[in-house]
This record gives C-alpha cells, sequence and structure tokens, in this order.
C-alpha cells in the first residue's frame, strides 16, 4: 500500500520503508551473482558487507496516483460517505439533509494542507460531522463516553476455535468494574500488536462496525464503489478493504484475524550515475521475454532477492518475559509488583474487601471485543471482557 500512498499529493506518512543493497551490489550484478536487498540499514550481507547503499525508485516506474481514476468525481457527505458525483446521489442527499431550495445552499473552496488533513483524521475519529468542523469550525466533537451503552455488539464473529490466553482479572465485587488484568507477556504483545494494525485491517476484522461512525461509512461506502469504474483496479480495492501489518511487525502467535502483507520476492535493479534504481514486478512480468515499459527505460535490469526478515521463530514480540505485568483498565501497561498494584487501588479508593480475583481465557471474541473498545472508550477491558465475565459469573 506505501507505493500507492507515497503518490498521494498530500501524504501524511514520512515514514515510508526504505531498501538497501550492500556496497559490492553493483559488481555482484554485473558478475550475475546472488544479489540480496534489505529493509534493514547497516544488516550485514552474505559478502559481510554492510546493507547502507539506499535504494530508489524514479517516478515513472511508480504505482498509479492514488487508489481513484483521475477522471472520476465524487461526492463526499459530511459524515463521510463517498458517493459517485451524479445528479441522483446529489438528490438522495439533499433530500436526507431536508435540503428543500437550492437557495439555501453556498458553495466555498477550501485549501487542504499536510498539517489539516491530519486535523481531518482526528476529527473523523471524534465527530459524527468532520466536514463541518473541520471547514466551519464548529468543534462538535462527540464525547465517547459509552457507559451508557448496554448493548456494546461487536457484530458476528469467526469460530473462536485456536489458541487463548489466561489473564487473571481483579475487580470491584459491589459492581463487577474491572480495575485490572495480571498477566504475562503473551497478554502484553496482543495489546501492544493493536498499534500496528493499519485502520483498514481493524475494520475488517470487525466487519466495518468500529462504532466510529464516520471510519465506518468511509470503510462501506469504498466496499461499494465499482473497481471497474472509480478505483484503478480489483486488487486496489481488496488491498484498501483488507491491508495487512508489515511484516516486521507480524505477531507471534496472534490471535486475531489479521494476516501480515508480504514482500515482492524479486526487485529488479539497475544503475543510473552510480546511483541505484529498482521497480517491483510481478511473476507474470519477470516471465515477459519482452516487457516494453522496462525494455524502453532499463534495457539492463538485474533481478534482487530479499534477505530474510526473519524466520518462523523470529516473529515479533515486544514485551519481555517471563514477566507478569498489570495492564489497567484502560491499557496502561507496568510490569506487576505489590507496591504498584497498592499504589493503585489507593488512588482509585478501592476496599480491599471489594475486590474479587477471576480467571478469564481470551480468544478471537474477547480480543476483538477488547480491541473496539479500545478505540470508543477509555475502559477499554471493563467494556471489551464485560459480557464474557458475567457469563463466567452464571456458569459459577
Amino acid at each position: 500500500m506505501e507505493g500507492y500512498c507515497q503518490q498521494l499529493k498530500l501524504n501524511i506518512d514520512d515514514t515510508p520503508v526504505q531498501y538497501f543493497l550492500c556496497e559490492c551490489s553493483k559488481s555482484k550484478s554485473r558478475e550475475t551473482k546472488e544479489c540480496l536487498l534489505s529493509i534493514f540499514r547497516n544488516k550485514n550481507c552474505s559478502c559481510r558487507k554492510a546493507f547502507d547503499r539506499k535504494l530508489l525508485s524514479p517516478e515513472y516506474l511508480n504505482l498509479e496516483n492514488g487508489f481513484v481514476k483521475e477522471n472520476a468525481t465524487f461526492i463526499i457527505s459530511d459524515d463521510l460517505y463517498v458517493m459517485p458525483n451524479v445528479f441522483g446521489a446529489s438528490l438522495l442527499l439533499l433530500q436526507k439533509l431536508e435540503v428543500d431550495t437550492l437557495d439555501a445552499i453556498e458553495e466555498k473552496t477550501v485549501d487542504i494542507n499536510k498539517k489539516e488533513v491530519v486535523d481531518l483524521l482526528k476529527l473523523s475519529l471524534l465527530s459524527k460531522a468532520p466536514l463541518s468542523d473541520f471547514v466551519l469550525k464548529i468543534q462538535s466533537i462527540d464525547n465517547f463516553n459509552i457507559r451508557s451503552n448496554l448493548d456494546f455488539l461487536i457484530g458476528e464473529l469467526p469460530s473462536d476455535e485456536g489458541r487463548k490466553m489466561s489473564v487473571k482479572v481483579t475487580l470491584r465485587k459491589s459492581n463487577e468494574q474491572i480495575l485490572f488484568v495480571e498477566a504475562e507477556d503473551d497478554f502484553v504483545d496482543f495489546v501492544f500488536s493493536f498499534l500496528t494494525f493499519p485502520l483498514g485491517g481493524v475494520l475488517h476484522m470487525l466487519q466495518g462496525f468500529t462504532s466510529l461512525r464516520c471510519i465506518d461509512n468511509l470503510y462501506k461506502s469504498m466496499t461499494e464503489l465499482s473497481s471497474e469504474r472509480y478505483l484503478f483496479s480489483t486488487r486496489i480495492k481488496d488491498k484498501l478493504s483488507k491491508p495487512q501489518c508489515f511484516p516486521q511487525f507480524e505477531l507471534n502467535d496472534q490471535i486475531l484475524p489479521i494476516g501480515s502483507s508480504s514482500l515482492p520476492n524479486y526487485f529488479f535493479v539497475t544503475y543510473i550515475n552510480d546511483i541505484a534504481y529498482s521497480t517491483d514486478l510481478t511473476k507474470e512480468m519477470l516471465d515477459c521475454k519482452y516487457n516494453p515499459k522496462m525494455e524502453h527505460i532499463f534495457p539492463d535490469y538485474v533481478p534482487y532477492k530479499f534477505v530474510d526478515l526473519k524466520s518462523s521463530t523470529e516473529k515479533s514480540t515486544f514485551a519481555k518475559g517471563p514477566l507478569i505485568y498489570m495492564v489497567t483498565d484502560d491499557l496502561c501497561v507496568t510490569p506487576m509488583s505489590s507496591i504498584s498494584t497498592m499504589s493503585y487501588l489507593r488512588r482509585a479508593k478501592v476496599p480491599l474487601s471489594d475486590l474479587e480475583e477471576r480467571v478469564i481465557k481470551i480468544g478471537v471474541k474477547e480480543g476483538l471485543s477488547i480491541l473496539k473498545a479500545s478505540l470508543i472508550s477509555t475502559s477499554a477491558l471493563q467494556y471489551g471482557l464485560k459480557q464474557f465475565i458475567r457469563t463466567i459469573k452464571v456458569e459459577k
């Protein structure tokens, strides 16, 4: 996905993945020996030289400029629902907004820079009307307090078969309010992995229901757009609707249904004025004896293979073990100790006689519930595990 994002007029991601070759890569390519590249700078190559030579990608070999076709135009509602720019869509939107006369409509042109894109992103997470808040500075940001929401739903879920983690939950007996969980490093890895998920991947796991209304609208409207008429390809639509984690962040024994993206098997590299340039090609392009695109630009390109990022036993872990951690209701993670626990209970003003411990297993359902609650509440454990805590009590 980064290849597409780098071509956006306003790209807020200033940290794209970079690729590096070793010092002797040019001589290797001339001798048609094994040529390697890595995403880790200064990692040693098989020839004992460091991967310290940056690989560049020329503009004319990049992917399409963004995601939608250049001649396509759209209407975006205040709650970020994207529609084709046709009269029927305009009429339905005006009727929905109860606009009876066109005299009530005022046009305004707004210039948007990179900082304002970030502001709009923030508003889309907090407001039901982010465009109004952004353009008119209304500041009608919602208060995401879901304590009154008794039906905290996460939709239909896949089978809960598979690995589960055990955590010890400490809660108030009087109101069953979760205070914190006592867990090992596997649960902490699970919580930290939330930071590596692309937002579209979260939406895909939650089937488009994150309770972030505008983000849900944006996701749903994108999936409804015709890839033939409005998007560059079905492949782009699939990538937008089901983005995956970067391979470097693939968690060992991840229980949630999100995979990691795969890097291409080969990059094709050539040298112009002693500078390395690349493009990644599909297998079909690799098998073609004649490729007009490459032949015209680089008549002498050489395939480079990625160094394995990690073996199957080197998948990501974030927390050191074996240690016991305390994870509070708002997902603050600290090493477990008697002093820190007593200090936390003192600040929460919880009498010791009102404490109760229960053991709960965290699988797919519980994990997705915690993930959703973390998006819309400061009580991720309380609302993520509430229904499962009650189930345990009923069973007892």
